[in-house]
């Protein structure tokens, strides 16, 4: 199990740099559903495959951010700035 924690702690900065894309993404075309959902699902894979491996901090964090993106899918009439929240939570997990 260790090794595969490994493997998954050394894939993180990519997984990470895939969401801020989609992040950037989303707010280029902030009403697109399309690309929140995708965006949704690249964190929610995050979270969980955190938490398998025993990676707690940043499985809480992510789900943070599935809660954030949930509520902006709600939302209808999104600008660009309604990221700004999931951005602040996304460098928050970068920084680990």
């Amino acid at each position: 199990m260790q090794r595969f924690r490994q493997d998954f702690a050394a894939q993180l900065p990519a997984r990470l740099q895939e969401a801020q894309q989609l992040l950037a993404a989303c707010r280029a075309a902030p009403a697109d559903g399309d690309r929140l959902r995708e965006l949704h699902r690249c964190i929610h894979k995050l979270a969980g495959s955190a938490g398998t491996f025993g990676m707690r901090d940043v499985s809480e964090q992510a789900r943070e951010i599935e809660d954030a993106l949930d509520v902006l899918s709600a939302q209808e009439g999104r600008d660009a700035a309604a990221f700004d929240r999931v951005g602040v939570l996304m460098e928050a997990v970068s920084a680990k």
